[in-house]
């Protein structure tokens, strides 16, 4: 009988924090490998949720970084930044350190969990490998978004902080940061990115400084110009014209997406990648 090797990748967000403490508790006499692939360009607030994490589940995350950072990567793809159609910071950063470390238990027959949920319609990334088989217990289990909640609440961890509302009393609306990862990652809305201005000024200027003339995060609208008083004004109350309209009829498959032309072409272009059931953000 081969050897086994239960792997569980931490990604410093709600749902991968929720599968650890679910597997414990279903398999608690199964021995788990924790590992969080570092990028070095995460908030802080994630840090601090990967200490919640391993105190109050008393386990060991191992952190393992890949073999160039973020800086180095972008020089080696000419200043080209990633994106929702070419995420090569995905498959550089995290897919290729996971597989780089799986090369260490190459005997080994590996169940590599990822933490996918019923209500979610993305496949996420899926090594190939033969000795590798991805286990999603969450869509097997019927597990949602309102259980993860749940079972982070009862486990004493909570959400991660930048989850947090910012609740902005001139505009009436409410929004925060959707999903764990680099601080400028280029699956952020515009909103998100106001909200990152608002709370983490300094990563937003680190993130500022990685663009170039053709090279921004959101097409046609540099992160210089994304902070500037109108187009802050107009981002917030296309925000809450969007989520007004979201309550009066749930938005499905992205095709009021397609109706409402107040919200941006980068925001209409996110919602096609979603509809088409890509991977829309970091598993690892």
């Amino acid at each position: 009988m081969s050897k086994e090797l239960h792997v569980i990748s931490i990604s410093g967000g709600k749902d991968s924090a929720a599968l650890a403490v679910y597997l414990q508790e279903k398999y608690p006499n199964r021995e788990f490998k924790y590992l969080f692939f570092d990028t070095e360009e995460e908030l802080q607030d994630t840090y601090d949720y990967l200490n919640k994490i391993k105190s109050t589940l008393g386990i060991q995350i191992e952190y393992r970084k890949p073999e160039k950072s973020f800086k180095e990567l972008l020089l080696q793809h000419n200043g080209y930044l990633p994106s929702p159609m070419e995420r090569w910071c995905t498959r550089k950063m995290k897919l290729e350190t996971f597989l780089g470390t799986m090369q260490e238990f190459k005997e080994y027959t590996i169940y590599n969990y990822v933490g996918i949920r019923a209500d979610e319609n993305r496949e996420g990334l899926i090594p190939t490998e033969e000795n590798i088989i991805t286990v999603m217990p969450f869509k097997e289990d019927g597990i949602t978004l309102n259980d993860v909640k749940r079972i982070l609440h009862d486990a004493g961890i909570g959400l991660p902080a930048y989850y947090e509302v910012i609740y902005d009393e001139k505009y009436d609306i409410e929004y925060f940061r959707s999903r764990s990862g680099c601080y400028f990652c280029f699956f952020m809305r515009q909103i998100e990115w106001v909200w990152l201005w608002e709370k983490h000024p300094d990563e937003y200027k680190k993130a500022m400084e990685f663009e170039k003339s053709g090279y921004t995060w959101i097409k046609d609208m540099p992160l210089s110009e994304l902070i500037k008083p109108d187009n802050i004004d107009r981002i917030k109350k296309s925000y809450k014209r969007m989520e007004e309209q979201r309550k009066k009829q749930p938005i499905k498959n992205g095709t009021m997406m397609e109706e409402m032309d107040f919200i941006s072409q980068h925001d209409k272009m996110l919602d096609e990648v979603e509809r088409d059931k890509l991977c829309v953000m970091c598993t690892l």
